[in-house]
């Protein structure tokens, strides 16, 4: 079958009489938060129906699945990825062989599409009885069901989608849900251009539907048929796989074979995690059974605290539930156990579980608890020449019989899961064909060589990113899609974000504990590594009604310099992310002006064979994530708290400029003028008036920052005992200047937070019905540039000034399975589009990231994702 020419035009549907999303937009443009400050994704407003609403997320999903699906031969995906079992046997091929037959007369046997349904029904039956005749164990076996034009029941609100048949546990007759379709099809009796790209956004749409909506899901499969050519699909948490398409008319075996190798198999082979289940009567309520240190323990949801919904499969999806223990195998709750929360995330290959690094953390904490003369130590050399003696004492009574701990949401317990399958080494990446926008793949058999060119340049998640050299036209940005594991903690508090506390009062009353965390973890060498809105959590004391720290999400977290032959990968949230990791590279370096010199330095480090202590001052040292940049995304988390969390429009568009997802994770102008000029002005006249005060006290916090960040650089002094003395002298200043904000009478205490759109965690029982709730409409991009006429002038952008690129001109690449983002959490930093169950916040902690589930303030560890 021959190749069509390239189409010149691969663009998103269009749609008589409406102004569809731009291509910047569809591109990842920057978001814009909700009324009451909080983030959000994307949006359709509210004027657009559910059709269009349909095919722009088909469109999205298509853009961000494109770059995470690998190629392999149907061969290799019917060998390494498709169930094998004992029901495969000749006398049952062969049988669904003859029943094709049947079906497939002539050139191209259908003419409509119930007609390819009709036949695929027909073989599914055909197989179902020769397995029945050859074995008296009949056992469970899927069923297609035909579902042409079928809106599928989303057991969550929002999120409709549409197949044309399935492979289903459900009879016939019953309504599809989310949860009954195993193995989800589309069908095009056309072989062009728009019928693919239909059919294939369709199917992967339905996909990304299914498994954020079902928890138990670890993998899935699809099937596509365009003309007389199939296509079968693989779909996991690490990557992605379609088989080179096949003649299914001239090769009913191949059909058959992948038939059978499905309906036969067991859920686990399936996809479905062994650990998690349906409550059969129950809604969308789970069992979670959690092999760990207590032995095996099994918990009911009762509310989604959090979960990620994403536009892509691939990533950490990090799901969050206040759950009841449950008596042993019953279905009981426990007698005496009180609501507990389980936090459920896939982890990278090389990622240690949250209760390891929280252990080691502890350990690390404890040792420096343990010096006798730990107040002479030179981490807090600055609280003592300032003779800040009452923060000394405060902070020695926290190392007293490891008070620290309740600083940290601690994790109980937990278990992690098997592996996901690894990419096939004969697997290509990325494909022959830019999948949902290019040209068709080639006929079977053709092992036409690899190329780059006409690919769309791929998307990277805003958790965990590093820059690589790429040609933006003829190499595509790479990204590692190792192997994940699911891993499943048990904690026992349910917390509270951050910004979704009553007053700004009571926000710097966490960060000031947060900062306290921070020296706690800067005296014990480690890092935090994303500080956000999200993963600052809190507990209200039910006798002084104060609000009380729980710093979430550890998975992060790790030792200063543990990497330090290579950069850091991009890691952070990026509304909070610190500017040298945005830019990709500190403030402040000097490099020599002396030839010579310079290649007296090279030589001298060549020598050493590039394991000398210093490269030379010409070549960037690697970028690594300090104590600096955790005090940094604390400041730009309380900076956010009071521009864009109060009802008050002049901060709220002033907070527009700085915290944006921008289309590449980059330092956006407005972030650099934030960061590098003087804030006194701009936040006095755009500050409500009770909050003007806290003006000067950001300024001080920036003017901080600034500083030490250049004289690090200047110095490269991050690893000396210089450097330890800067980052003490920070650390001492943000303490005290914290002191300041959280005092209880000051005017901007009482200022109120505006209500969280998410604070209410949502009921997963019973199982909501479909109701065509609209999308709360949000505000565009276009708003925004209509509000900067209203901003005092020192706050307005020039013309010419857009944004800094990074400083090193590089493209962007995933790094390991998207850790990121996303932070996406997640690939948590790419675009969102919102569906009708109102989310906003992802589980890399990114906002404007990911949808959360219809609520999620109050909550344990969101968290990625990345992104």
């Amino acid at each position: 079958m021959s190749e069509l020419p390239a189409d010149p035009h691969p663009q998103a549907p269009k749609f008589k009489g409406r102004n569809a999303f731009d291509d910047a937009t569809l591109a990842g443009g920057p978001r814009t938060p909700n009324k009451d400050g909080s983030p959000q994704g994307l949006a359709v407003e509210t004027d657009r129906d559910s059709e269009y609403q349909t095919a722009m997320r088909e469109v999205i999903v298509g853009q961000h699945m494109n770059d995470e699906i690998w190629e392999c031969t149907i061969d290799h995906l019917l060998q390494n990825y498709l169930p094998q079992h004992e029901f495969a046997t000749e006398a049952i091929v062969n049988a669904g062989i003859a029943k094709a037959r049947e079906y497939f007369q002539g050139s191209f046997p259908f003419q409509k599409e119930a007609g390819i349904s009709d036949a695929l029904k027909a073989i599914v039956v055909a197989l179902t009885d020769a397995r029945d005749d050859c074995y008296s164990n009949k056992g469970q076996h899927l069923r297609y069901v035909s579902s042409p034009n079928q809106t599928v029941v989303p057991c969550t609100k929002g999120g409709n989608f549409q197949i044309d048949g399935s492979l289903s546990f459900a009879e016939g007759r019953e309504a599809l849900h989310s949860t009954s379709i195993v193995v989800a099809m589309g069908f095009e009796l056309e072989r062009n251009y728009e019928s693919l790209r239909r059919n294939r956004r369709q199917l992967v749409s339905a996909i990304v539907h299914i498994m954020n909506d079902d928890v138990r899901r670890t993998f899935m499969f699809g099937i596509t048929i365009e003309g007389r050519r199939m296509n079968v699909w693989y779909f996991s948490r690490s990557h992605s796989i379609k088989a080179q398409s096949f003649d299914y008319v001239e090769h009913p075996e191949i059909l058959v074979k992948v038939l059978t190798s499905l309906v036969f198999a067991d859920r686990k082979d399936l996809g479905f995690d062994p650990n998690i289940t349906l409550k059969s009567g129950a809604g969308q309520q789970y069992i979670y059974t959690v092999d760990g240190a207590a032995g095996k323990r099994r918990f009911l949801t009762t509310h989604c605290l959090f979960e990620s919904r994403r536009f892509n499969v691939a990533g950490r999806m990090t799901r969050v539930f206040r759950v009841e223990e449950l008596e042993g195998t019953t279905d009981s709750p426990k007698k005496g156990a009180k609501p507990m929360v389980l936090k459920d995330v896939w982890l990278d290959r090389d990622a240690e579980t949250e209760m390891v690094i929280q252990a080691r953390l502890f350990a690390d904490i404890q040792k420096f608890a343990n010096k006798k003369q730990w107040r002479t130590d030179p981490r807090l050399s600055a609280f003592v020449e300032a003779g800040l003696d009452s923060i000394v004492d405060t902070f020695g009574e926290l190392l007293k019989e490891e008070r620290y701990k309740d600083l940290f949401l601690l994790a109980r317990d937990g278990s992690t899961g098997e592996w996901s399958k690894p990419v096939l080494e004969s697997s290509t990446w990325p494909p022959r064909s830019d999948i949902f926008f290019g040209t068709l793949d080639s006929p079977l058999g053709d092992e036409a060589p690899v190329t780059s060119q006409g690919m769309s340049q791929p998307e990277s998640s805003a958790r965990d990113l590093q820059m690589r050299q790429a040609d933006k036209t003829t190499s595509p940005v790479y990204r590692q899609h190792a192997p994940k594991r699911r891993s499943f903690v048990i904690f026992d508090d349910e917390c509270t974000r951050v910004y979704c506390l009553p007053t700004v009062g009571d926000v710097f009353s966490v960060l000031r504990d947060c900062i306290t965390a921070l020296l706690l973890m800067f005296c014990a060498g480690w890092v935090h590594r994303d500080i956000s809105c999200n993963n600052v959590m809190a507990v209200q004391d039910p006798t002084t009604k104060r609000w009380r720290l729980k710093l979430a999400d550890l998975e992060y977290s790790k030792t200063f310099g543990a990497n330090a032959s290579t950069s850091d990968p991009k890691t952070g949230t990026p509304f909070f992310m610190p500017c040298e990791i945005l830019r990709r590279q500190y403030y402040g370096l000097t490099y020599s002006s002396d030839p010579l010199a310079d290649i007296l330095d090279l030589r001298a480090w060549l020598n050493e064979q590039g394991n000398g202590p210093q490269p030379p001052k010409d070549i960037d040292p690697p970028l690594l994530h300090n104590f600096l940049h955790d005090l940094e995304a604390t400041f730009w988390t309380g900076l956010w708290i009071i521009t864009s969390r109060v009802n008050h429009e002049p901060s709220r568009i002033y907070g527009l400029q700085i915290f944006q997802n921008p289309p590449k994770l980059e330092l956006t102008l407005p972030r650099r003028r934030a960061f590098e000029c003087s804030l006194d002005d701009v936040l006095s006249q755009c500050l409500q008036k009770s909050l003007v005060p806290t003006a000067v006290i950001f300024e001080r916090l920036r003017m901080g920052l600034h500083r030490s960040a250049t004289s690090l650089g200047q110095e490269r002094a991050w690893h000396t005992v210089a450097g330890i003395q800067e980052f003490s002298n920070l650390h001492a200043r943000f303490a005290l200047l914290f002191d300041a904000l959280k005092v209880p009478t000051r005017p901007w205490a009482s200022v109120a937070l505006q209500p969280a759109t998410d604070s209410t965690p949502r009921s997963m029982n019973p199982r909501p019905e479909p109701n065509g709730e609209k999308d709360v409409e949000q505000k565009t991009q276009s708003k925004v540039k209509k509000a900067q006429g209203r901003l005092p002038h020192c706050m307005k952008p020039k013309d010419d000034e857009e944004h800094i690129p990074a400083v090193s001109g590089r493209k962007r690449s995933h790094q390991e399975d998207d850790k990121a983002n996303d932070g996406g959490e997640g690939r948590s930093g790419s675009k969102r589009l919102r569906s009708t169950d109102g989310g906003q916040i992802s589980a890399s902690g990114v906002p404007g990231a990911s949808t959360n589930a219809q609520g999620a303030g109050d909550l344990s560890p969101s968290q990625l994702s990345d992104s």
